[in-house]
Order: C-alpha cells, then sequence, then structure tokens
C-alpha cells in the first residue's frame, strides 16, 4: 500500500513535469509564478518575502527617502538645477588641481 502511495506521487510528479516542459515558455513562467506564490502552500507572510517586504517597513523606507530629500534640499549652498554647490565650492574651485 505505503510502495504504491509513493509510485503514485512520484508518477504525479513526472507528468507534472512533462507537461511542464511541454508548454510555451510564458505559460511555463505563469505555472511556476503561481506554484512558488506565498500563500499556496504555506500561510501568507510567512517566510523571508512576507518578514521584509510588509507595507510597514515600505513606507517606513518611502518616510526617510522624502525625509532625506528634504534635509538635502534645505542645506545651505546653492542648487544649479539638480546639483548642489555647497559653501566651500568656490574654494575648491580656486585650488590648483593636482
Amino acid at each position: 500500500m505505503f510502495a504504491k502511495v509513493i509510485a503514485a506521487l512520484g508518477l504525479l510528479i513526472c507528468v507534472l513535469l512533462a507537461i511542464d516542459m511541454a508548454l510555451p515558455r510564458r505559460h511555463q513562467m505563469a505555472w511556476r509564478a503561481w506554484v512558488r506564490r506565498p500563500g499556496l502552500l504555506m500561510g501568507s507572510g510567512i517566510g523571508l518575502k512576507g518578514r521584509f517586504n510588509s507595507r510597514d517597513r515600505r513606507r517606513a523606507a518611502h518616510d526617510a527617502a522624502l525625509n532625506a530629500i528634504a534635509r538635502a534640499k534645505h542645506r545651505s549652498g546653492t542648487w544649479d538645477g539638480n546639483v548642489y554647490h555647497g559653501d566651500d565650492f568656490e574654494q575648491r574651485q580656486r585650488r590648483k588641481p593636482h
């Protein structure tokens, strides 16, 4: 009985692999993406992808980026388009290049 179950599982896997190889490339990619979906085999959010891909982390990263941009814009110095020239930019220009 146990040997028949193992043989049936092996046959099922072989048939699925044969079908996968016979599919066109875009259908293979879609099938494999569906099989790898995190909620399919385990609970959603379990594993590394769910842990590091949370909405809170994305929102925190977005907020940090906006804060960094705001700090850069309010520094002393001049902006020439999207290029920042600090206060000591003129002093650096006067030095002899090596």
